[in-house]
C-alpha cells in the first residue's frame, strides 16, 4: 500500500402550545444557535499528530502487533521507528537511500523490512532490519524496477515483495535469499496482501485493472480478475480471510469473496479521488481507506453506506495501519505527519456527536441520515454530552429524524440547560414567554346593565358643541402618498457566487444540492471564476448535479489550467493519461503534470515519476 498515492496522490394541534407562533419563534431560536455547535469544537478523533521534517513526504506506515511502534518510509530514504505514546523517534534504520517506499513489522515485532532505493545497478532492495538494535540483517536485490509494496508471511518466514518490473518475488526471510519470482503480466504490480493464514496473495495491477489471486504455497496464479476500470492501488485482507477489500485510482473501493474472486459489495462508486490506502479492522467489523482528498472514509463490513470519515491531513494521506487492538488507527500523508485517530467506534461522547452532526447535515461525503443522527445524538446525550442533549431536543421539537414530540424536546433541552447549555436556555425561555402570550385573559366580573332615563333635550348651547364636535371628526383630505420604489438587486459577483455553490455542493448549512451547485458554479465560471470551473470539469467527470461527461470536464478544466489552477492542470494531465474525454497523450499528460507540479501541486509531482 506503499508509493500508490504516487498516482496522483405546518398550524395548531400542539398539546404544549397552540398557535403558529410558538412553532416559529422556535425555529427561528433553532436557527440562531444551531449553527454553530455550543459545545463541540475541534477534532474530537484526532489522538495527537507527529509532525516529521518539513518537506518530508511519507509513503507508508506500519504498526507493530503490540501496538507501542510505527514504522514510516520517507520519499528521501529515511526510514524511522517511533514510540507510539510519546510521538519520539526512537530509530531511524536507513542511511544514504535515494527513496523508502513501503515497511512491514514482521508478525513477532522484532524485524522491520522496507521497500527502499538504494541506487546503483541494482539498488532496488527489500532491506531488514533488527529492532533491538537497529542493525541492518538482510539486504535483498534483485527486482530492476521500483519495488511498490511487501508483506511478511504471518508465519514471519517469507517476505512477498511486487514492483514495476512487473515481477511478484518471495524471499526467505532467515537466508535473506530469492525463493521464485514469478511475473503473469506485462503490467506493473502495485499492492499486494498476505492470507491471513498464509496460503494465498493477492496482487494489484496498474492499466488493466486486474486483481490476481495467487496460491502462496505453490506459488502459482489461481486466476486474475477484472477488478476496477482503472489502477488497482490497495488491496487487504479481512482477518478471517473470506474476503478482500480494494481500493482504484478512480477512486472505487469493491469488497470481494477471497475464494471465488465474485464481487461481493460496492463501498464506494468511482470518484474523481483516488484511493491510496485500505485496511480492515483487528475485529473485521469495519473497513477503512484513505484519499487523496485527504479523507479517512469507514464503512461497517456488512453495509455498503459510509459510516463516518476523518479529515485533518493538508494533504493526501497515503497509508493506513491499525495496532492489534483496533483502538486507534495511523494514517500518513503527503503532509509529512503521521496522525493517530480513535479507531472506528471507540471515540467517547465527543465523536459520536461530530458524527451525528456529519448525517444531520449531510456533510460531504455522508449522506443526511436524520434518523441516524438522531439515534446518535441520544447515545451521546446519555452519557452526558450536553450539546448533544440540545440537539437531541431540537429533532424532538422539529420532528426531524424522530416523531414530533415537544415533552420529549422540552425534557431534554432542561438537561442541557441545568449543564449551562445556553442555546438549551434561550428555547426553554421563548417558550415560556409564547405560553404565556397565548394564554386566555382573565375573567372580567360583567354586571348587569342598567336602565337609563330617557335623555332630556339638549339645550341651544348644546346643540352648537355637539355640532362643533361632528364637524371636527371628519376626515381632512390628505395628499396621497407614493411609496417609494423598491430598491434594485444587487448581482452577485463571481467569487460569492462560487462560494454559495461550494456550499450547496459541500452541504455546509445548506442541504447538499448538486443541481443547484451547478447552476452557481456555473454563472461564476462564465465570468471567469478559474474555481467554479475547476469544480464544473469535477462535477461532469462524475456526474454530479450533470450528465457525465468527460468531454465537458476536459473542457472546463482546460479554461481553469489556462489560468494556471494546479488542481485543473493535475486533472488535465490525468484526463490526458488515461484518455479521458480526449485522445490518450502522454506528451501532453506529462505537459500538465509539469505544469501542475510547478505550481505546487504534490499530486502531480508524485505522478511523473510513475509516468512510463
Amino acid at each position: 500500500m506503499a508509493v500508490l498515492h504516487r498516482i496522483f496522490s405546518r398550524r395548531g394541534g400542539n398539546p404544549v402550545c397552540q398557535g403558529l407562533g410558538f412553532v416559529c419563534l422556535l425555529w427561528c431560536v433553532f436557527f440562531a444557535f444551531s449553527a454553530t455547535p455550543s459545545g463541540a469544537s475541534g477534532n474530537p478523533d484526532l489522538v495527537k499528530t507527529i509532525k516529521g521534517q518539513k518537506g518530508e513526504i511519507i509513503n507508508g506506515v506500519a504498526c507493530s502487533s503490540d501496538g507501542k511502534k510505527i514504522a514510516s518510509a520517507v520519499d528521501d530514504g529515511t526510514v524511522q521507528v517511533w514510540d507510539l505514546e510519546s510521538g519520539k523517534v526512537v530509530l531511524t534504520l536507513s542511511k544514504d537511500l535515494q527513496g523508502a517506499n513501503a515497511v512491514a513489522f514482521s508478525p513477532d515485532g522484532q524485524l522491520l523490512a522496507a521497500a527502499v532505493m538504494a541506487g546503483g545497478r541494482r539498488g532496488n532492495a527489500v532491506q531488514i532490519f533488527d529492532l533491538a538494535n537497529g542493525q541492518l540483517v538482510q539486504d535483498m536485490r534483485g527486482h530492476t524496477q521500483q519495488i511498490t509494496d511487501l508483506a511478511f508471511s504471518p508465519d514471519g518466514n517469507r517476505i512477498a515483495s511486487v514492483g514495476n518490473d512487473n515481477t511478484l518475488r518471495i524471499w526467505n526471510v532467515k537466508y535473506g535469499t530469492l525463493e521464485t519470482t514469478q511475473k503473469e503480466t506485462k503490467n506493473n504490480l502495485l499492492a499486494l496482501a498476505y492470507s491471513p493464514d498464509g496460503k494465498n496473495i493477492i496482487a494489484t495491477e496498474n492499466w488493466d485493472g486486474k486483481i490476481q489471486m495467487w496460491d502462496a504455497i505453490n506459488v502459482r496464479l489461481i486466476r486474475s480478475i477484472q477488478g476496477h476500470a482503472d489502477w488497482v492501488l490497495c488491496v487487504a485482507y479481512s482477518p478471517d480471510g473470506k474476503e478482500f477489500v480494494t481500493g482504484s485510482r478512480d477512486g472505487s473501493v469493491y469488497v470481494w469473496d477471497a475464494e471465488s474472486g465474485a464481487r461481493l459489495r460496492v463501498l464506494r462508486d468511482p470518484e474523481l479521488d483516488p484511493v491510496n490506502s485500505v485496511v480492515y479492522s483487528p475485529d473485521g467489523r469495519y473497513v477503512m481507506a484513505a484519499t487523496q482528498s485527504r479523507h479517512i472514509l469507514s464503512w461497517q463490513k456488512s453495509e455498503s453506506n459510509l459510516f463516518n470519515f476523518y479529515e485533518g491531513h493538508d494533504l493526501s494521506v497515503t497509508s493506513l495501519a491499525f495496532p492489534s487492538s483496533g483502538k486507534y488507527v495511523i494514517s500518513a500523508g503527503l503532509d509529512g505527519s503521521i496522525r493517530v485517530w480513535n479507531g472506528p467506534g471507540q471515540g467517547g461522547p465527543d465523536s459520536v456527536l461530530a458524527q451525528a452532526m456529519k448525517y444531520e447535515a449531510g456533510t460531504d461525503p455522508m449522506e443526511q441520515d436524520l434518523a441516524l443522527a438522531a439515534k446518535l445524538y441520544q447515545q451521546a446525550a446519555e452519557k452526558g454530552q450536553v450539546e448533544a442533549m440540545f440537539r437531541l431536543g431540537t429533532m424532538y421539537s422539529h420532528g426531524k429524524g424522530v416523531v414530533r414530540n415537544m415533552d420529549e424536546a422540552k425534557k431534554w433541552w432542561s438537561l442541557a440547560a441545568e449543564k449551562g447549555n445556553a442555546s438549551a436556555k434561550a428555547q426553554l425561555q421563548v417558550g415560556q414567554k409564547v405560553a404565556l402570550a397565548v394564554s386566555p385573559p382573565p375573567q372580567v366580573k360583567v354586571e348587569e346593565p342598567q336602565v337609563q332615563a330617557e335623555p332630556k333635550a339638549m339645550e341651544p348651547e348644546e346643540k352648537k358643541i355637539k355640532a362643533a364636535v361632528k364637524e371636527s371628526s371628519k376626515p381632512e383630505q390628505v395628499a396621497k402618498v407614493v411609496p417609494p420604489a423598491p430598491p434594485t438587486p444587487v448581482a452577485k459577483d463571481k467569487n460569492s457566487l462560487y462560494e454559495e455553490g461550494l456550499r450547496f455542493f459541500k452541504g455546509q448549512g445548506v442541504p447538499r444540492d448538486y443541481a443547484q451547485a451547478h447552476k452557481l458554479f456555473a454563472e461564476a465560471a462564465e465570468m471567469g471564476q478559474v474555481k467554479a470551473q475547476y469544480r464544473l470539469g469535477f462535477m461532469y467527470s462524475l456526474g454530479k448535479g450533470v450528465k457525465k461527461s468527460d468531454q465537458e470536464a476536459v473542457n472546463w478544466w482546460q479554461k481553469a489550467a489556462k489560468q494556471n489552477d494546479p488542481e485543473a492542470q493535475y486533472y488535465l494531465g490525468y484526463m490526458y493519461e488515461i484518455g479521458g474525454g480526449v485522445k490518450q497523450d502522454m506528451g501532453e499528460a506529462k505537459k500538465w503534470y509539469q505544469k501542475a507540479a510547478a505550481n505546487g501541486n504534490v499530486n502531480a509531482a508524485q505522478s511523473l515519476k510513475m509516468l512510463p
